[in-house]
């Protein structure tokens, strides 16, 4: 497979407020490549759990490593991310071209760790583009896997709401028009649009895949159960004091999404209306210079 630069934009492009898209500024120290699902996040406003487990984002954002990415940042921070992400993911499963480290870069240069899909999906062009970086793979059992992925991801796209917003996002053109797609094409290129029958086989293949590609020494497999002590250790970092973060729930994680749904509904009428005052400022000005021709020229 070519590596090719997919990510067509300039050095230092800045297209959000607090986003700059550019060189590295800081090195990539840990990848972590496991699905989601499996501990990769928490909702720290939440202490309701579902399974009593902690959230590795947090925890590494507690031991220092700044910043660590999620999907999270693309989904609820950055959007613009979301168009980055599925130009490499169509790059690679529908072209077989392999993303180049520069593209890496861009989107991940202000990041220590990163974490969850999609960039678990190009666990092996990250292993070899940052060979200092530490490897750790979040751990679960399958079938408990399956039943939160269907719970909580699965729920959250079905009905008439989240398709429809995301096709009156793309008409409208609102900054994140490109969630939806993202996910729709993470759904292909990792269950082949079809869960129920390769879920479990997907996540199987790609934890054998990266146990491969990475050498003992270098990987960690951590169950969030496990606590602080055995990640303390592999990053050779101190224990903290603090109690550990919790993982959000199913239950919340649907609470969360059906709230994102209502913030779109009331960001794209109020696009709507502003579209509405436009046209209708518009309308007047020309009526009235019309109307001015027509008694200056009668």
């Amino acid at each position: 497979m070519e590596t090719s630069n997919i990510l067509g934009i300039g050095p230092q492009t800045v297209v959000h407020p607090h986003r700059t898209y550019g060189k590295r500024t800081v090195p990539m120290k840990v990848l972590c490549l496991g699905y989601g699902r499996t501990g990769t996040r928490c909702n720290i406003m939440l202490t309701i759990c579902y399974t009593i487990t902690l959230a590795l984002r947090d925890q590494l954002l507690t031991l220092g490593f700044h910043h660590t990415y999620h999907t999270f940042d693309a989904v609820h921070r950055d959007a613009y991310d979301c168009k980055l992400w599925m130009d490499l993911l169509s790059a690679k499963y529908d072209h077989g071209q392999k993303p180049s480290r520069e593209d890496f870069d861009k989107l991940l240069g202000h990041c220590q760790a990163v974490i969850d899909m999609p960039a678990a999906y190009f666990a092996e062009e990250l292993i070899e583009y940052y060979p200092e970086a530490k490897v750790i793979l979040t751990i679960r059992d399958y079938d408990e896997w399956e039943r939160s992925h269907k719970s909580s991801l699965l729920k959250a796209n079905r009905g008439f709401l989240p398709p429809f917003l995301a096709f009156t996002a793309i008409l409208l053109r609102m900054p994140n028009r490109w969630t939806h797609p993202m996910f729709l094409k993470l759904q292909q290129v990792l269950y082949n649009s079809d869960f129920d029958r390769n879920g479990i086989t997907s996540m199987k293949k790609h934890y054998e895949k990266v146990r491969s590609l990475v050498p003992p020494e270098r990987l960690l497999e951590y169950h969030v159960s496990d606590g602080w002590e055995p990640l303390c250790e592999f990053l050779d970092k101190p224990v903290p004091a603090a109690e550990p973060p919790y993982i959000n729930s199913s239950t919340t994680f649907i609470q969360r999404d059906r709230s994102r749904l209502h913030l779109m509904l009331k960001a794209q009428l109020k696009r709507v209306l502003d579209i509405a005052a436009y046209l209708a400022l518009t309308t007047t000005i020309v009526s009235s210079v019309y109307s001015w021709v027509l008694v200056l020229f009668k």
